[in-house]
């Protein structure tokens, strides 16, 4: 097994992998997930001693499950440092797929240099990135179109994104670095964005400097626990990797992404001392909000302001949306102090939120529990113990208005070839958060009660079974949903790699839960059975070294109780290539789509220029394709380029309100530099 092979192996379909089973429990066209990816990227470029690596810092390599890095660590501890990479294949649950995946990203040996780096040497011997990136949509749509009568909205600035980033690193000890972006129809250096880019962000990170674990200046992220009361990162869900359940990672990280509203903006610091680490942090930033005036007395001379919404697209491209920009002040503080031993792990957290301004939410029925106060605080406390083939975790916590939420799961190898997980949550239906993140059926933990079980099978090396069933109910109303309810979801897949050059795999997903009656038959609303399907079949075939092709076929079934199934499909092919050493390379797709309407929509990740992500929701009748070009002019020297194409032939309409194009077509085009020097 030379590493030779190893490494033409590990090529960058992981991060593909990687976004796309991510991508799979969002259901969104638009997402920020690059800082992850550009950590993967750093981690290439300075990879990780398995050695001296903790817990966390292999928690960055996105796709090693828990019990992998367990085991890693279990074997170090037992037989001593590694000698070289070929001990891996020593280590439980460390098959050679895993080993091939990770290759990029780790080394072995005994190098102290990076543990004592000169200051001088982290601001002048490291490495330095810039990005800049212009995308648009050919067509136009309404929104700029200027209406004859002034009081209708529409975009104020150019049809046009820009996106520039500019950031410097020493390994993963040391980044500094600043991220711009303006959205499509926002202004640019004019009238309402004078300074230029209507997005800013700026950090400045350092790791592992004696006491010092982590300083964090400017903007950056807290990810505590299992994200019940703190999580502003990224996180897995329900996804098909089956037994990513269990939140892992350091606890402060810079932020380079582009989301303006998930993120702190201040400073914050990790000491460590033995097996003690303190954190904490403070943040105050600007958020967008609907903002009220309401007089107090006869007289318009005293009123008060208060806030009946928070926003957080990040789009002000309107009249009505530029308005609505850095209206409320948000004070965010907190910490962490956790005891941590090779096999076990408790901590304490803590996160205190205050508005300027006070929150009073229109209440609908549905969002009664919801926050609506001007401060709140939570508490918590997070463990985990590993116990032979056991790995328990969780985190207990609560909200200052009496809301509690209870999250343990266990991640068990009952044999080589065998792991399952449990994930047990209650969110009682007054548990508040402002950051909260962990795991459930929704993004945020309130107002759910489940049961999550995944199984992992590898009954023979060429084939996998991935498998998970979550039962849940809502013991509150939730939105479109008038009363209490509950769902289930189902998910398989078989997975064969009948060699080196090929992998197919075959998946199942079935998900029902409550939500109102679309029929207008009775005075009051009520509830009937929402039901989604979808079946999958994909085959990668590598031609050559340099060629990739790969086909899907997909079938979407939903149906409304009361109302006819509708079912959709789509079929592409892919085809990929790449050369060692040649300066061009490239991908493209062609996909034809057919669903009834947007409920029976599927959503295809679709490979794009660095950093940028593209995943449409295909529906109605039509076609689609792209092509993705890169040019590496020189080691330090890379553009790429990408054009999409969307057609539909059951309209002569896409979109709507201000996004509505008139036509069938819908066409964008982006183009990408990077200067690493």
């Amino acid at each position: 097994m030379p590493a030779a092979i190893f490494a033409q192996q590990a090529e960058e379909n992981e991060d593909q992998e990687i976004i796309e089973n991510f991508a799979r429990s969002e259901d969104s066209e638009e997402f920020t997930f690059d800082g992850s990816i550009d950590d993967l990227a750093n981690l290439k470029k300075h990879p990780l001693n398995l050695n001296r690596a903790s817990a966390g810092e292999l928690a960055e390599i996105l796709f090693l499950e828990p019990q992998q890095i367990d085991e890693l660590q279990r074997y170090i501890q037992k037989h001593g440092k590694l000698i070289s990479i070929y001990e891996l294949q020593a280590v439980p649950l460390w098959d050679i797929a895993t080993i091939k995946r990770v290759l990029p990203y780790i080394r072995v040996d005994e190098n102290l240099q990076d543990l004592h780096v000169p200051v001088k040497d982290l601001f002048t011997k490291g490495n330095t990135q810039f990005v800049t990136r212009y995308q648009q949509q050919i067509e136009k749509t309404n929104g700029y179109l200027i209406p004859t009568d002034t009081n209708k909205q529409y975009y104020q600035g150019s049809p046009f994104r820009l996106f520039m980033r500019f950031r410097y690193t020493y390994g993963t000890q040391m980044s500094y670095g600043i991220t711009a972006d303006k959205d499509a129809g926002e202004e640019f250096f004019k009238r309402s964005n004078k300074r230029g880019f209507d997005f800013y962000s700026a950090h400045f990170f350092l790791r592992n400097r004696k006491q010092l674990k982590a300083l964090a200046l400017g903007d950056y992220e807290v990810r505590l626990g299992q994200g019940l009361i703190m999580w502003t990162g990224f996180g897995y869900r329900k996804s098909p990797a089956v037994m990513m359940i269990k939140r892992n990672g350091p606890k402060l990280r810079p932020y380079t992404s582009v989301n303006e509203f998930r993120f702190l903006r201040g400073g914050a610091f990790t000491l460590g001392f033995k097996d003690w680490e303190v954190t904490a942090f403070a943040s105050y930033k600007l958020l967008d909000a609907n903002v009220v005036s309401q007089t107090l007395s006869d007289t318009s001379i005293n009123e008060e302001e208060y806030f009946s919404a928070l926003l957080s697209t990040g789009y002000h491209r309107t009249q009505s949306e530029i308005a609505k920009r850095e209206m409320v002040g948000q004070l965010t503080t907190g910490g962490n102090v956790s005891y941590n031993k090779r096999n076990w792990h408790i901590g304490a957290n803590a996160v205190y939120t205050r508005y300027f301004k006070p929150y009073n939410k229109d209440l609908s029925p549905y969002a009664l529990y919801d926050f609506s106060a001007q401060q709140l605080v939570n508490a918590s406390v997070d463990y985990h113990v590993i116990f032979r083939n056991i790995h328990l975790f969780g985190e207990n916590g609560v909200s200052s208005n009496g809301g509690f939420g209870l999250l343990n799961g266990a991640i068990i190898s009952l044999d080589k070839k065998v792991d399952m997980g449990i994930v047990h949550r209650y969110y009682s239906k007054n548990f508040q958060t402002i950051y909260g993140g962990s795991f459930g059926e929704r993004s945020h933990p309130q107002n759910e009660h489940g049961l999550y079980l995944s199984l992992s099978v590898r009954p023979v090396k060429m084939l996998q079974l991935d498998a998970f069933f979550d039962l849940y109910m809502h013991p509150w109303l939730k939105y479109l949903t008038d009363a209490p309810s509950w769902g289930n979801e189902n998910y398989f897949q078989a997975t064969v790699k009948p060699n080196k050059k090929s992998e197919i795999y075959l998946r199942y997903r079935f998900e029902t839960k409550k939500r109102n009656s679309p029929l207008n038959d009775l005075p009051l609303d009520y509830v009937v059975n929402e039901t989604r399907q979808g079946l999958r079949y994909q085959h990668r075939f590598n031609v050559t070294n340099e060629l990739t092709i790969s086909n899907r076929v997909e079938t979407s079934f939903y149906s409304l109780q009361g109302n006819k199934t509708e079912v959709g499909f789509v079929i592409y092919q892919d085809i990929a290539y790449k050369k060692l050493g040649f300066p061009l390379s490239g991908n493209a797709r062609f996909a034809i789509f057919r669903t009834p309407s947007y409920n029976s929509r599927i959503y295809t990740y679709e490979n794009d220029v660095l950093y940028s992500f593209s995943i449409p929701a295909l529906y109605g009748n039509g076609i689609r394709y792209y092509l993705t070009l890169r040019y590496s002019a020189t080691r330090w020297l890379d553009f790429w380029v990408r054009w999409s194409q969307t057609f539909r032939s059951d309209t002569q309409v896409i979109g709507s309100g201000l996004d509505q194009i008139n036509g069938n077509k819908k066409s964008e085009i982006k183009v990408q530099m990077r200067l690493r020097f």
